[in-house]
Order: C-alpha cells, then sequence, then structure tokens
C-alpha cells in the first residue's frame, strides 16, 4: 500500500469512515483493500477487506496503466481515483464493503465506473515523466455544491503560450460539459494582470501554475506564478475569478528562512512550487497570527519595492 492509493469517505454524522486502497489493478479486474470504522461497533476489532471489481465493459484502457493524482469523494458513498491524463475511476467504497451476497444491495450500477478525459484533454502528455510528481498544468476536485471540476492549462511551445479550460463533470451521464465562459487565453490573462488596480503590473508575465479550485465558487481558481532570477525563485499566489475575468487578490509567498526565529540549523523544507495549498498549518498554530500577517505584509512591501529599484536602475542604464 501506498498512501497516493488510499483514499478516505467520512459518511454519517457520528464519526463513521471507510479508508479503501486500489492495491491491484489487472486487465478484467480491479482489487479493492478496505477497512471501515463505526462508533457503533467499537467491540468489533477492524478489519481489512478485499473486493475484486470487474471493470466495466466499456473500459477501453487497462487499469493498470492509470496513475492516481488525486482522489475525492463523491455522493458520499463513493471514492473517485483521478489520472489526470486519461480519466477517473469511481467505486462505490459502502457496497463494496458491504456483503456482496445481500440480494437487496442495488445491482441496477457497477460497483466500479470508468469515465474518460474530455477529448481535448486526452491529447496531451504529462509534462514530466516521473508520475509521482505534483502535475503543474492540471487539476481535478468536487466543490461544496458537489459540482466536479477539472482544470486544464494548455501550454504550446513558444512560452508562455497557454490557454486555460475548464470543465464541470454530469456525473450522473459520465459526460464533460465545457464551461465556455470561463475559458482565457494568456493574452487576456496578462490583461487582466495589468488592468487591476493592484500592483500587478510588477507581477511576472509567466505560464501560471498548479491551479487549485475554490471549493465555495467553483468560478474562482487560484494560481501560482514562478519568477526565476539568479539569486532565489520568487513565488506569487494570485486568485483569479475565471468568469468575471478579474483578478481578486495576489500574495507573495514567504519562504521558511525568511520569517523571524528562523534558525539556520533547522531542516529547511525547500519550496518548488507545489503542494502550496494546503499548507502545513498545524506547525504554525503556537505562533502569534497578528505578529505573522505583519511580517507577510511588511516583506510583500519590501519585494515590491526591490522590484520597482530594479526596473528603475534598467531604464536608467
Amino acid at each position: 500500500m501506498i498512501d497516493q492509493e488510499m483514499g478516505l469517505l467520512c459518511h454519517g454524522d457520528d464519526g463513521e469512515f471507510t479508508v479503501a486502497d486500489l492495491t491491484y489493478r489487472f486487465d478484467d479486474e480491479v482489487e479493492l483493500c478496505v477497512i471501515h470504522h463505526s462508533p457503533r461497533s467499537s467491540i468489533i476489532p477492524m478489519q481489512w477487506r478485499v473486493k475484486k471489481l470487474p471493470t466495466p465493459p466499456d473500459m477501453k484502457i487497462y487499469p493498470n496503466s492509470l496513475t492516481t493524482d488525486t482522489i475525492f469523494p463523491i455522493d458520499g458513498r463513493s471514492l473517485c481515483w483521478v489520472d489526470y491524463y486519461q480519466g477517473m475511476l469511481l467505486v462505490d467504497v459502502l457496497r463494496a464493503n458491504s456483503d456482496s451476497d445481500n440480494p437487496s444491495a442495488d445491482q441496477t450500477t457497477p460497483l466500479l465506473r470508468y469515465i474518460p478525459l474530455p477529448k481535448q484533454a486526452l491529447k496531451s502528455r504529462r509534462p514530466y515523466p516521473d508520475a509521482f510528481s505534483p502535475d503543474p498544468y492540471r487539476y481535478a476536485c468536487i466543490t461544496d455544491d458537489g459540482i466536479v471540476k477539472l482544470v486544464c492549462i494548455f501550454t504550446e511551445n513558444a512560452q508562455p503560450t497557454f490557454t486555460i479550460i475548464t470543465w464541470s463533470l454530469d456525473i450522473r451521464k459520465g459526460n464533460w460539459i465545457k464551461d465556455c465562459g470561463t475559458i482565457m487565453r494568456d493574452s487576456e490573462f496578462f490583461g487582466m494582470l495589468e488592468a487591476s488596480h493592484q500592483s500587478n503590473h510588477l507581477l511576472p508575465r509567466v505560464t501560471p501554475s498548479f491551479p487549485v479550485v475554490s471549493l465555495a465558487d467553483p468560478d474562482i481558481i487560484c494560481f501560482l506564478l514562478k519568477e526565476t532570477n539568479k539569486v532565489r525563485n520568487t513565488y506569487w499566489a494570485i486568485e483569479v475569478n475565471m468568469r468575471k475575468k478579474v483578478l481578486l487578490s495576489t500574495t507573495l509567498y514567504i519562504g521558511e528562512e525568511e520569517e523571524e526565529g528562523y534558525s539556520p540549523t533547522k531542516p529547511c523544507i525547500h519550496f518548488y512550487g507545489q503542494y502550496f495549498v494546503p499548507s502545513k498549518l498545524s506547525s504554525y498554530l503556537g505562533h502569534d497570527a497578528s505578529k505573522s500577517q505583519e511580517i507577510s505584509m511588511l516583506m510583500k512591501e519590501q519585494a515590491i519595492q526591490r522590484r520597482v529599484m530594479r526596473k528603475e536602475a534598467k531604464l536608467n542604464n
């Protein structure tokens, strides 16, 4: 078992949950390993159960060719294993964990469903050969309203030429619907940054990466902008309303080594752009939140001043 293949499904109101892992994938079936916890049956020790799930007849690819990029729950009883470049495996975990011989079980829907990605998204390949590396140009999730979203940043050879496209999934039919009102090309993206009333002319004109969809509003997406220089890389997190084409906020990433109280002897967690959401919030629960905010704003102002000085120096030269 590896954590990349393991998903957690919380259900009920009393702390009931089920853990599931796609342990093995064969040509004609998938092996699911599940363990269920219920406070009502705390006397009975939890045990792993293995369930063999036949692959659906319309699945035209081999299950073992799929790479798990993310896992999220759907409809309160299923988990979805997502491959950002091929498709999704949707498993009814609660039914798979129940007795397969139960005659009252719903047999009208399969335990395992395969939903391919939109045809346009299937034409691209992974940017990195290592499948375990976080993907910088794709993201899938489910929002608070139960909407399954897919975000793709399609890049071209001439950087930074790109197009951002999002889709919403009709889970009942298994069809993806392109969100036509949220498509954004690079010219529109950079024009939006320049038109903002904020100090966004200082933001780097680079291809955005690591999109993260807001759980509260599926039209709002956070991106990461990476500015490369000789000393160290600078990262900006920006929040964009894709439908209104408006930049909502910008935040300068503050490296651990730049924070007050940092000890050079402490092992440093290097940041390369991935995993900026979520963060290790629990590591900072003992810190003064107001002081941390003051430091963050001060460092942001200092970074902006440095960029202004560099641009003025270039103009004078």
